[in-house]
């Protein structure tokens, strides 16, 4: 044989540390505050590999190219997408991990995994049906629903990926709403689960909208009525229908 020699691969090879948090970055203060919060919580140099987004001076990335761009740089046996507005305080890696080790039990072929979201195809509701533990500004240590619990989308502000079952945004997709729901559909799509499980964390975000929030709705709803007609999701941010007949119509906000 002329030429290199291949690198053969085995399954479950370790070839990297236990995580990679992602973090897509518009402050350098937030970032900061939130590595030196996992490295308080136990995610240690030899565990965890820091990769960073750089928004610091300006949209260079949306929501959905930023984890495409990430998940090709990360090593980690499970790949965290974060905003730099989270702060972990009073739960750490080794909670992180007997979550995502009792999430395997239960559902061996999950996917992703959050600490918020809509409930899978839960029954007709008049308001949305979430899974959550999170302290931000609505209050301390707020609950609501059993987890772990499947769910059909995950909020943005932390997911984690099993990177032996990769899942990757739409590519027709931009913006910087609707790309946790996109990611869970994808996953769905693929054979995979996403669960919200009981992971406690500070969100310091505000959770704004914004003026693009419609469009991104829009653009949204449009891509998935022809995949999904007739289904309402559940979202954090509100429901979401796509229309019965496949269209490409939005139908207003909630």
């Amino acid at each position: 044989m002329t030429g290199p020699a291949p690198a053969w691969i085995t399954p479950g090879d370790p070839d990297g540390p236990d995580f990679s948090v992602c973090a897509l970055v518009q402050s350098q203060d937030r970032h900061e505050r939130l590595v030196a919060s996992f490295s308080r919580r136990g995610f240690s140099p030899e565990t965890t590999e820091h990769l960073a987004a750089d928004n610091r001076n300006g949209n260079r990335f949306d929501g959905y190219s930023w984890q495409r761009a990430l998940l090709t740089r990360a090593r980690g046996r499970y790949v965290i997408f974060c905003h730099d507005d989270i702060e972990l305080i009073d739960q750490g890696q080794d909670d992180l991990l007997a979550r995502l080790d009792d999430l395997t039990a239960l559902d061996p072929g999950w996917s992703l995994a959050g600490i918020a979201g809509g409930r899978f195809r839960p029954k007709a509701h008049t308001r949305p049906m979430l899974s959550f533990h999170i302290s931000d500004i609505y209050g301390q240590d707020r609950r609501r629903g059993a987890m772990p619990a499947r769910v059909e989308t995950l909020d943005e502000c932390f997911i984690v990926m099993r990177r032996s079952r990769p899942v990757l945004p739409s590519l027709d997709l931009s913006g910087f709403h609707f790309y946790g729901p996109d990611l869970c559909l994808q996953a769905e799509l693929q054979g995979g689960s996403a669960w919200a499980v009981d992971f406690h964390l500070r969100h310091h975000g505000r959770g704004t909208k914004g003026p693009s929030f419609a469009d991104c709705r829009a653009r949204f709803v449009a891509k998935y009525a022809r995949i999904f007609p007739g289904r309402t999701l559940h979202c954090t941010t509100g429901m979401v229908t796509f229309p019965a007949d496949g269209a490409d119509e939005a139908g207003p906000s909630p």
